[in-house]
């Protein structure tokens, strides 16, 4: 396997969740893995390390970046401001059975366990909402953004305080559409990416070593 493989399938893993924040990435361990020398793990964790996806701690190993709560926030407002602006261009075209398929998007949300899952449901539940928006760039700018916050998801056990949350946030979304009120949907989306998102990317996870 290349570098490029390697590096591709870890980035995926770091940002599903599947390697959470703060996990230890281990030459020898993932060489093994891979059924490969050492050579194009260290040149994949090279990149890894440029991305941002992973740090250099102070006995020299290299862990799963954690986002600080400024880091979170600047990204959570980011994308507040363009899956905004791409709502209000989509919400005209919002039709009850739009707003049903949101709708039982977020019924499912709430009762998955799988972080994967979740991250889909979610993905799918907001690209729902964007469905009439036209602006190619500004949906490719979107879905790259979204994933520097997959890892949002893990957080979101069953029955966890932040999953119920996420839903009643998304039904207040869906709730002032069926009431034609885009004004107020668009108010609770912002709040929904720059509040509860921003807490959960910056929430603390125990250090796996």
């Amino acid at each position: 396997m290349d570098p490029k493989s390697i590096f591709s399938e870890l980035r995926d893993e770091i940002e599903s969740g599947e390697l959470p924040p703060g996990s230890v990435l281990k030459q020898e361990t993932i060489a093994e893995r891979f059924g490969v020398s050492r050579q194009p793990v260290r040149q994949a964790l090279d990149r890894l390390l440029g991305s941002g996806l992973v740090v250099r701690r102070p006995d020299r190993s290299l862990a799963v970046a954690i986002l600080s709560e400024q880091e979170a926030t600047e990204l959570c407002e980011l994308r507040a401001i363009l899956e905004v602006a791409a709502f209000e261009q989509s919400a005209p075209s919002l039709s009850p059975l739009i707003l049903r398929t949101a709708e039982r998007l977020n019924d499912e949300l709430i009762a998955e366990y799988d972080p994967l899952r979740i991250e889909e449901l979610d993905q799918n539940f907001h690209l729902t909402l964007y469905i009439g928006c036209k602006n190619t760039r500004l949906l490719k700018s979107i879905t790259t953004l979204r994933q520097e916050s997959r890892r949002a998801t893990i957080h979101q056990t069953r029955g966890a305080q932040e999953r119920i949350e996420f839903f009643e946030e998304h039904a207040a979304i869906i709730s002032a559409c069926a009431k034609q009120d885009f004004s107020a949907a668009a108010q609770h989306l912002r709040r929904h990416l720059t509040q509860t998102t921003a807490r959960l990317l910056s929430m603390p996870t125990k250090d796996r070593s």
